[in-house]
């Protein structure tokens, strides 16, 4: 029989390395103030646990038979500022929470959970519940699956080779959607573009919106669908010949094969246009020149 494990509180120096044993089942929580936190995965049933930052605190460790909580603590001297790398088992859930942190996590199997304000979120693997986001900094998600949320504030979001149901979300930054497996996808942004290239399953519901932006939707061959296109300001291009249907001022409708998914597309005052497979890739290098021309 397993024997409950008992809560324990161990007190580290600051420069830290310590490992130890994990059961599964448990979860791995991590709050700090400021510093980088990276995590990696290995094939124990261990934590590693590697610290450096001022000598002025200390790193508490907490465990519990279903979850182990690891923290910074100090005295009077202010909010602790340490960097943190972790080893844990690939199948090891972990929430991240910090207020001025750079995140990065890389090989994690199970629900992921990061959280800062100030820094960049960057994270390859999760599974399950998703969940990333950042006020003043970039968020980025690679190779997950599951029910995934990312947001920022100020930066840009990238999702890559994904699949399941996705929201992203920021307000001044693009949105950028890579090779996305889903039948339910929302995006939007305030200040910025949205991308999408993925699948359009049949009956999924796909809706992308800025307000000062353009929109670019990847339609793959076969696609059935039935689109809204909201304009106020912008235009409307297409690689391939549609029907519109005029429903309100610059609001159209139009069918594509059998109109089983549904795509709502929408943008105040930016174009937004409907590419073939291949044709985002052609549209970010035009804009990427019309950079360098304007830099120029």
């Amino acid at each position: 029989m397993l024997l409950v494990l008992a809560l324990t509180a161990t007190l580290f120096t600051s420069d830290t390395d310590t490992t130890f044993t994990v059961q599964r089942g448990q979860r791995l929580e991590l709050n700090t103030h400021a510093g980088d936190i990276v995590v990696h995965t290995w094939a124990r049933n261990a934590v590693r646990v590697q610290t450096s930052g001022s000598s002025r605190f200390h790193v508490a460790i907490d465990q519990t038979a279903s979850l182990v909580s690891i923290h910074s603590a100090g005295g009077r001297s202010g909010p602790p500022n340490l960097d943190y790398q972790l080893t844990v088992p690939t199948w090891m859930a972990i929430r991240l929470s910090g207020v001025t942190a750079d995140m990065r996590v890389d090989g994690v199997q199970g629900p992921v959970n990061a959280e800062t304000v100030e820094g960049d979120v960057v994270v390859v693997g999760g599974d399950g519940l998703v969940s990333l986001r950042s006020v003043q900094g970039d968020v980025s998600l690679t190779d997950a699956k599951g029910k995934i949320d990312v947001n920022s504030v100020n930066s840009d979001v990238n999702v890559r080779n994904i699949s399941g149901e996705l929201q992203a979300e920021t307000v001044n930054g693009d949105v950028n959607l890579i090779q996305v497996q889903s039948d339910n996808v929302e995006a939007n942004t305030v200040n910025g573009d949205v991308n999408y290239d993925g699948t359009i399953r049949a009956n999924g519901r796909y809706r992308l919106t800025t307000h000062n932006g353009e929109v670019t939707v990847v339609i793959p061959e076969g696609t059935g669908a039935q689109v809204s296109v909201s304009t106020f300001q912008g235009d409307f291009e297409s690689a391939f010949p549609v029907t519109l249907t005029e429903r309100h001022g610059r609001r159209f409708d139009f069918t594509i094969g059998n109109g089983s998914a549904r795509i709502e597309l929408e943008s105040f005052g930016g174009t937004i246009r409907l590419v073939r497979p291949g044709g985002l890739h052609i549209q970010e290098e035009e804009g990427k020149e019309k950079h360098r021309e304007h830099d120029e």
